[in-house]
């Protein structure tokens, strides 16, 4: 099972918004959080607006305004982000057709399809945001600079 482009966009945000903390750089624009991580302003207001009313970010309108987070890097979790953008229904549909394992004998890759949600949700919710405030990190050097 993936994470869809605007989830995955929505954890770059949030990873760039905690360097920005961690650099102690104040509050950034959308404009900014989108040049930062090579999208449209557009849809980084969008994301932030998204995860604003999630309680993740917090923004301010007018002079000095802009995005922060709302609240300390360890305690966003990856599935905090990711949900507010998918998993609605994160029931992997069975190969045989919807309802088929609810209503029949269970197919073939049940147990297997199960095992593979269970992990992405474990993975989810055990990884935070802390990581990306170790001294030394820099996403530039993602980008070899």
């Amino acid at each position: 099972m993936q994470i869809g482009k605007t989830a995955q966009n929505a954890i770059s945000v949030v990873s760039y918004l905690v360097e920005c903390q961690r650099d102690k750089l104040g509050t950034v624009s959308s404009k900014d959080v989108a040049d930062a991580r090579n999208f449209s302003t557009p849809l980084a207001a969008k994301i932030l607006t998204t995860l604003s009313k999630a309680g993740i970010v917090k923004g301010s309108t007018g002079p000095g305004g802009g995005y922060q987070l709302a609240k300390p890097p360890g305690n966003i979790s990856l599935l905090d982000v990711v949900s507010q953008f998918e998993l609605q229904n994160n029931v992997m549909m069975c190969p045989f057709g919807e309802g088929w394992c609810g209503h029949n004998d269970p197919c073939p890759l049940h147990d297997k399809i199960i095992e593979l949600q269970e992990e992405q949700m474990r993975f989810l919710q055990e990884n935070h945001f802390g990581g990306f405030m170790a001294p030394g990190y820099s996403s530039a050097r993602l980008d070899g600079h």
